[in-house]
């Protein structure tokens, strides 16, 4: 039983470790589309909103593949 449960802690660590290089990927590319939005004057007020969301979501990707 306890050998079932340290597969399954790794199996969950690796799945976990992998979210969160996706989530930091996704957080990249939205951080960049907010930076486009925010050189343009005219769409500043979008960018900065996405510029935030995207600082969560880098966040939330470190806390994913932080290992316990």
């Amino acid at each position: 039983m306890r050998l079932l449960r340290g597969l399954l802690d790794v199996v969950l660590g690796i799945l976990t470790a992998v979210l969160g290089t996706v989530l930091g990927i996704v957080a990249a590319v939205v951080w960049l589309v907010g930076g486009v939005l925010c050189v343009t004057v005219i769409l500043l007020p979008l960018g900065l909103p996405v510029v935030r969301l995207a600082r969560r979501l880098f966040t939330l990707a470190r806390k994913l593949m932080h290992f316990p």
